[in-house]
């Protein structure tokens, strides 16, 4: 009688640890449950606290994930677009008795070309010549501006005031025939650089260097 009380109790308990077993396994690590009540097709599907915790978590993670890397990307181009900028270099820069010059912009009008020319002053007051000359023929035959010389808007001469810089002085030049590029010219006095005007797709123009013919 002991023997058969000992086995039933063994059983019960045996039963109680599988009830608690499946209870923890499918139950108790957090999962869906479908929750009756009489709104029938309107009932919702509701996770458990654990799972909602979970779902938290990976949204978080996610969430701060996406804005890290936008951040990241957002500072790249801010650091790309602000170093390009702040260069400000032209392809076509050179010096003149004791100023700085560069080209840096490009227009075309009818038949007129006009070049922004930026002056950089040194320390001495002086009249900054105007050496440019576009290449007119295949004879390499010089053509000069109708620009006669700079005229600098503080002193209405070409004389510079010192340490001043002048951005895009206009210079203009008359083509005989517009719609041929790339067009020619050079800066003309002791540096005597060569350069090209190129009409981009979009039509627009870029100042360059000739094509190097190593």
């Amino acid at each position: 009688m002991n023997l058969k009380t000992t086995l039933i109790t063994l059983s019960c308990i045996a039963g109680l640890l599988i009830v608690i077993t499946f209870y923890v396994v499918f139950y108790g690590s957090g999962g869906t449950y479908v929750v009756s009540s009489n709104l029938g097709s309107d009932a919702g599907i509701f996770a458990t606290s654990t799972g909602a915790q979970a779902g938290e978590a990976a949204s978080s993670t996610t969430s701060s994930t996406l804005a890290f890397a936008s951040s990241s990307a957002s500072s790249t181009a801010s650091s790309s677009l602000s170093s390009d900028a702040a260069s400000g270099a032209s392809p076509v820069t050179w010096t003149q008795e004791h100023e700085t010059l560069s080209v840096i912009n490009a227009s075309v009008s009818g038949s007129q070309l006009t070049l922004g020319v930026q002056v950089t002053m040194d320390s001495v007051a002086e009249c900054v010549p105007l050496t440019l000359r576009m290449i007119a023929d295949e004879q390499g035959d010089l053509s000069p501006p109708i620009t006669p010389q700079f005229t600098f808007p503080d002193t209405g001469t070409c004389t510079g005031t010192p340490g001043e810089t002048y951005s895009a002085q206009p210079i203009v030049f008359t083509l005989n025939d517009p719609s041929t590029f790339p067009i020619i010219l050079t800066t003309g006095g002791t540096a005597n650089v060569l350069f090209e005007i190129m009409q981009n797709p979009d039509g627009s123009l870029s100042v360059e260097l000739p094509p190097s013919t190593d």
